[in-house]
């Protein structure tokens, strides 16, 4: 990971992404940090010191199972926020956060500015729609289908832009299931005429109305 204190660099990202309308705290002073592909930016046994703003790039956020397997929990591009959780439970995160591809983060120090964030109404109205979205994410898919077909038609439904599915990596994250789960369940979906190929990787839900 390398940080960054170029001042022009980072006025771009946060005019361009509008930071600073997420505080009422004056006069933050913020930093970028980039991290290579495959180059993890939280994992549970270091105490997470920033807030993160992805900015550029996407990460993947998964769990370790007692027997070692991967738990996916999501495939984010940004702008998505790392450290929303940590700062409300002040311990170690309890998720993996992995960059996919180069990612560019404008981070805020938790530790240095901990007393005017807790006092921030802006900010903190930001964590809430930041856990509420995560949570309306988890419940929209895995509360109201016990399987996986139906976990997938919920999320093309609800959550994929245009009822498409666009990529097989970020969806097998979001609807918990394995590659081989999802593409047999998109065979069939195709076969039953519920979804139809656009391309490769690419499916769109023909009956919104299930």
């Amino acid at each position: 990971m390398e940080k960054i204190y170029d001042a022009a660099e980072i006025e771009y990202w946060l005019s361009k992404e509008q930071i600073r309308s997420y505080f009422d705290t004056p006069d933050l002073s913020f930093h970028l940090c980039r991290y290579e592909k495959e180059e993890f930016l939280t994992t549970p046994d270091t105490p997470v010191e920033d807030l993160l703003f992805v900015v550029r790039g996407t990460i993947q956020i998964y769990g370790i199972r007692e027997d070692g397997g991967i738990s996916p929990v999501n495939q984010s591009s940004s702008p998505t926020l790392i450290g929303d959780l940590e700062f409300s439970r002040q311990g170690n995160p309890p998720l993996y956060a992995l960059a996919k591809t180069e990612v560019t983060c404008i981070a805020l120090s938790m530790t240095k500015y901990q007393k005017q964030l807790h006092c921030d109404l802006r900010f903190l109205h930001m964590l809430l729609k930041s856990y509420s979205d995560k949570l309306a994410l988890f419940i929209s898919i895995n509360v109201p289908a016990s399987t996986t077909e139906e976990r997938v038609l919920l999320y093309m439904k609800n959550i994929s832009p245009a009822h498409e599915l666009n990529g097989l990596e970020a969806a097998i994250h979001q609807i918990h299931c394995s590659r081989r789960q999802l593409q047999r369940v998109l065979k069939k979906l195709c076969s039953t005429g519920q979804i139809e190929k656009t391309g490769r990787g690419r499916y769109r839900l023909k009956d919104t109305g299930f």
